[in-house]
Formats: structure tokens, C-alpha cells, sequence
């Protein structure tokens, strides 16, 4: 009894510090202050909404706050090795919608058997690997509630000895959750994984995330990105308005491209821009707003420079698929 009274006490200033939070900048001090506690009640309170994913930002003057937009970008760095001709070889997969009726379990498993036929150790994941909950996808969900669904897919995922993926999250579908839960939906999703037993899935940043391919004496940069809008009727288009908005010294020698459900390489100001498709069949979304879905997965080949590191070889290979009932149709 005195226990359940403690944690409902727990609980409520839980809730009254993301309250405080959601408006001002405090820090342990002020908090402690506004809940009639010790500091190190405050301190305790703040480390465990972190550990449950609260989105918490801290200033340098150790002051808090709760926000539902999470800071953009990352970082991998990664040191692959070439095989006997100096190619390095990466899976590249994007926009799985795992959870989502027309999610395509079948072509995910396949990927992931043609990785592992490959030697492929690495895959890249552009965002969009749940579907998400909101209002207008809730009739074609598999699976409701974000701890629910993320369980879903840490235990769908396929796994394959030796191969890690490392995914970003998006602002919509996963980033949904953000922006209502205030959460770090990418890191929770990652801690999820672990719980069931899942080492092999990596969060490695919101919307971008740059990966650093790190050579002998030099290192080149790969950006894997999950941008927002719409498709365009040009399907290159959004990819090179992409790029021609970037400012000079940020452009990345190669940029993966998720969210817009197409296959596509275009290399608008000497970027190779490879749109990845999807995993999942036509949504009603989609169908409601005339977006086709290119369904398939790549795997890309990227020679170095031995001396310092730049990208001299893009190869592309896509690995396309079709709409289940295609199959149906022909093998059921």
C-alpha cells in the first residue's frame, strides 16, 4: 500500500515536471523549487523521463525543457572493408511501414536474403520503418499503440547474423509519436529492440544523419535523409530541389532519399542522389493522392580514393518488386 502511494506520488510530479518544462527553461534547482522537493528529487525525476525517451533538451546553463520537435541530424562513422577489387558494398532500404496492412514483410525478408547472399555487414534505412498512428491510418493498422507497434517491428525486422541496420526516424508516420508523446521515438525504438533481444538495430538520427566511410588516410561522407513533402510529377525533381538548397560546402558526395515511395538516380551539382523506393504496397493515402509506390530495395557499391578518402565509383544496382496480388495471381 505505502509503495502504490509512492509511485501514484512519483507519477503525478512526473507529469507536473513535463508540464513546468513544456513552458519554461528550469533548471534542477527551479524545478526542485516548483515542486516543493530536494534537488536531488528533481535530478532523479528529470534522469527517469529521459530513460522513458522524453524528448529533454538542455541548455549549457544547465537549464531543461521539453520540446516536440527533435533536433535534426547525426552521425555514423563507419570503417568498411573493401573487398578484392576496393568496392564496399551497402544494403539500402527505406520506408517499410511496418504494422501497415500493405506492408511488404515478404520483399523486407528478401532484402535481407540477398544482403546476407551479398556479404553485405551494413544496411541503411531512410525512415518510415512503422507506420505510425494517426487519425486516417488506423483502419489499415496491424498492430495499435507505439510501444506495441515498435515491438512489432523489433520482432518482424528480419535478422540475419552479422548484419546491423542502421535506421533514422522521420518527422511523420514514427515522428508522429514526437510530436504527441513528446519522445525521442527513434532512441525508444532502439531501447524497445534491445528488450526483445534485437543488438542489431541502431538509431542514428532524426530526418538525416550523415555516415562518415572512413578510408586509410581520408574519409567521405554518404547522408542518409528522410525528407517532408510531397511527390512531385517529375520524379527526380524533389531530390534536385533538395540539393540545389543546399549551401556550398555541406553537399555530401552521395545522398539516400527516403519518404517519397520511388526508385530514382539523378546527380544534380555532382551529387548522387539515389531515391530507395519502399517496402510497402499502395496505401489508401496513396491512393487517394495519386502516389504510386515503387516497391524494391538497393544495394549500393562505393569505391574510395586510397589517399584521401574521396568517392570515385558509385554503382547502383535496385531489386525491383510488384504489387502482392501480382503474385497472388500467379504463384497462389
Amino acid at each position: 500500500m505505502k509503495e502504490d502511494w509512492a509511485n501514484e506520488l512519483r507519477s503525478r510530479r512526473e507529469k507536473e515536471t513535463i508540464k513546468l518544462l513544456l513552458k519554461y527553461a528550469l533548471t534542477p534547482d527551479e524545478i526542485a523549487e516548483e515542486l516543493h522537493v530536494f534537488v536531488e528529487e528533481a535530478e532523479s525525476i528529470l534522469a527517469s523521463l529521459k530513460e522513458k525517451g522524453l524528448n529533454i533538451i538542455q541548455s549549457k546553463d544547465r537549464k531543461y525543457m521539453v520540446h516536440q520537435f527533435l533536433q535534426h541530424g547525426g552521425h555514423l562513422t563507419l570503417s568498411p572493408k573493401p573487398d578484392s577489387q576496393g568496392w564496399i558494398k551497402f544494403g539500402f532500404i527505406t520506408d517499410n511501414h511496418l504494422g501497415n496492412k500493405h506492408s511488404r514483410l515478404d520483399v523486407l525478408q528478401a532484402a535481407f536474403d540477398l544482403f546476407e547472399e551479398e556479404g553485405i555487414t551494413e544496411v541503411l534505412q531512410a525512415g518510415n520503418f512503422v507506420d505510425g498512428e494517426f487519425r486516417f491510418n488506423r483502419n489499415e493498422l496491424l498492430v495499435f499503440g507505439m510501444d506495441a507497434q515498435l515491438r512489432y517491428w523489433a520482432n518482424e525486422w528480419p535478422v540475419k547474423k552479422g548484419i546491423t541496420t542502421h535506421f533514422i526516424s522521420g518527422d511523420d508516420h514514427e515522428g508522429w509519436w514526437n510530436q504527441r508523446e513528446l519522445i525521442n521515438v527513434g532512441e525508444h525504438a532502439e531501447d524497445i529492440a534491445k528488450r526483445e533481444g534485437r543488438t542489431d538495430l541502431h538509431y542514428i538520427g532524426h530526418v538525416e544523419s550523415d555516415v562518415e566511410l572512413k578510408t586509410g588516410k581520408g574519409s567521405a561522407v554518404l547522408r542518409v535523409m528522410h525528407p517532408g513533402g510531397g511527390s512531385a510529377y517529375a520524379i527526380s525533381y524533389a531530390p534536385q530541389k533538395i540539393v540545389e538548397s543546399l549551401q556550398g560546402g555541406e553537399k555530401p558526395p552521395v545522398l539516400l532519399i527516403g519518404h517519397y515511395h520511388k526508385f530514382d538516380y539523378c546527380q544534380p551539382r555532382e551529387v548522387h542522389c539515389i531515391s530507395g523506393g519502399c517496402t510497402c504496397d499502395q496505401t489508401m493515402f496513396m491512393r487517394k493522392n495519386k502516389i504510386a509506390a515503387h516497391v524494391g530495395f538497393s544495394i549500393i557499391r562505393i569505391k574510395q580514393n586510397s589517399e584521401d578518402g574521396h568517392i570515385e565509383r558509385v554503382g547502383l544496382e535496385w531489386i525491383p518488386f510488384y504489387d502482392l496480388k501480382f503474385y497472388e495471381r500467379r504463384f497462389g
